[in-house]
């Protein structure tokens, strides 16, 4: 529990800083959107790509383990979905913010500092196929759904495909993603001077989205959202993780430390993006409220699956 504590405290700290910022009025509530998009236009995107495009892919990949994850997080993805729907009355764009939350798991932030905890050396090569995963499955299909589905609703008789591709192709995250992938498997290299200026705005991705989350709760209430936010939260803590326990039964041969780090991955609270990202989409103070809830819960699930995995 204290490991955990340790690891998350910073989080909730800037999350802190960035509520009280904005309650005192010393950030204004107006620049929150502005911020909002340099995280989501030039310090996420930064970030992303300046990953992928140095990560050696060909020499990480153990296919059953990417299998596992990329499965058990598009389950829970359409899962929650589908209940979101079904079950609560939303439209499929909220439904899809939804599924982001459950499927998403803050695996850099939070994944790979309690991968560090639990084993004695470090385990680079899950956190690096989590990534990949998350980056190169996950999140596009999350975000191709939600554009696919807006899009419909946008296209009163048009010509829907043009609309969707529109929307697909001038989301920044999936430009990042689809340039992160071509550098590295093109083995290309930005030249120095330009690699340095997108590492100094991916480093400041984390740090002004949780400055952002913690602006966007002044003044917000769950009251009218605690269905929602505990469908996201139960998805994310638990169909996540025991999807990915169920379908490790069917790999035998996989290395035992593997198969506890992508529990531990699937068992991470949603990313610190998630209302940055689902932000573009109307649902940025319910995505902030339930990233800090589910957050919050993942204190007392992560010290019981830890020591369960133990």
């Amino acid at each position: 529990m204290e490991a955990v504590i340790n690891i998350t405290a910073p989080i909730f700290f800037l999350i802190l800083v960035g509520f009280l910022c904005v309650r005192y009025s010393f950030i204004p509530q107006a620049a929150l959107p502005g911020l909002s998009r340099f995280v989501l236009y030039l310090a996420l995107p930064s970030l992303i790509f300046m990953k992928l495009s140095n990560m050696e892919l060909q020499e990480v990949l153990h296919f059953d383990y990417l299998a596992v994850y990329a499965v058990s997080g598009l389950v829970t993805f359409f899962t929650i979905v589908l209940f979101s729907w079904k079950l609560l009355g939303n439209g499929l764009v909220k439904a899809g913010v939804r599924g982001v939350g459950a499927s998403m798991s803050n695996s850099a932030f939070i994944g790979f500092p309690v991968l560090l905890q639990f084993f004695d050396y470090p385990l680079t090569q899950a956190f690096v196929m989590a990534l990949m995963v998350e980056n190169i499955i996950l999140l596009p299909v999350c975000l191709i759904f939600i554009e696919t589905m807006l899009g419909k609703s946008e296209s009163n008789g048009k010509n829907l495909f043009l609309i969707v591709l529109k929307r697909i192709s001038t989301n920044p995250m999936l430009i990042a993603l689809a340039a992160g992938l071509l550098f590295s498997l093109l083995d290309w290299r930005l030249p120095s001077f330009a690699g340095k200026g997108l590492d100094l705005l991916a480093a400041s991705a984390a740090s002004t989205a949780l400055i952002v989350i913690g602006g966007s709760l002044v003044g917000v209430s769950i009251k009218g959202h605690l269905a929602p936010i505990f469908l996201v939260a139960v998805g994310k803590l638990v169909v996540f993780p025991v999807m990915a326990m169920s379908l490790l039964l069917l790999t035998p041969t996989m290395p035992n430390e593997l198969k506890i780090a992508v529990v531990i991955f699937a068992a991470m609270p949603m990313f610190s993006s998630y209302p940055i990202i689902c932000g573009e989409y109307g649902e940025r103070s319910f995505c902030a409220s339930t990233l800090l809830i589910t957050t919050v819960l993942s204190f007392f699930t992560l010290s019981v699956l830890l020591r369960f995995l133990v």
